[in-house]
């Protein structure tokens, strides 16, 4: 009896001690971590997760769109100001998502400012019935694109509107178009 006492106490201590170094190994990584985080010089924005994010980012505002909740929208947004426009601009609901063709993607910042953000923006035509729109998502990427923060800005407008801007609508409000949020660089 004595023997299995003596036993269950060097597992205890044992499993306790191994408990105690797990702990100090995690708290010893999250410290260099964020260290060498800390230290690190970028000099490049990684353009290549930034067009991920924002394909990320799109696909989630079209599924906020096709349920027309100005509240999913909302969530996606980092300012959710004029959500309630941008889903009440058309039937949503009715539109065809899965067939959006994209413009492409860019960023109109020439380097990240100074806290290491930069935007990037892709512009979609998606149809409704006869009727074609153009959808303007814009996300914000932070740690020069390493970091998604999320939708800055939402717009639509109608195509034929887009056709006579010349194609050089990039989601600002006006009177034949919706926006949504607040854009991360002057338009």
């Amino acid at each position: 009896m004595k023997k299995k006492k003596s036993n269950r106490i060097l597992l205890t201590a044992f499993l306790l001690m191994v408990a105690v170094f797990a702990v100090a190994a995690i708290m010893m990584a999250k410290s260099t971590y964020e260290k060498k985080v800390a230290a690190e010089k970028i000099t490049e924005p990684d353009f290549y997760s930034m067009t991920e994010f924002s394909a990320e980012n799109s696909k989630e505002v079209m599924k906020a769109l096709k349920s027309e909740s100005a509240e999913k929208l909302g969530a996606l947004m980092i300012d959710s100001k004029g959500a309630e426009s941008v889903t009440g601009f058309a039937e949503w609901s009715k539109a065809d998502f899965d067939n959006a063709v994209s413009l492409g993607a860019g960023s109109f910042s020439k380097a990240p400012n100074q806290k290491g953000e930069m935007d990037i923006s892709e512009r979609f035509i998606v149809t409704l019935g006869e009727q074609k729109y153009v959808l303007y998502v814009e996300t914000l990427t932070s740690r020069h694109g390493m970091n998604n923060e999320g939708v800055s800005a939402v717009g639509v407008t109608t195509y034929e509107h887009f056709e006579e801007l010349g194609y050089n609508w990039n989601g600002g409000k006006d009177d034949s178009s919706a926006s949504a949020g607040k854009s991360s660089v002057q338009q």
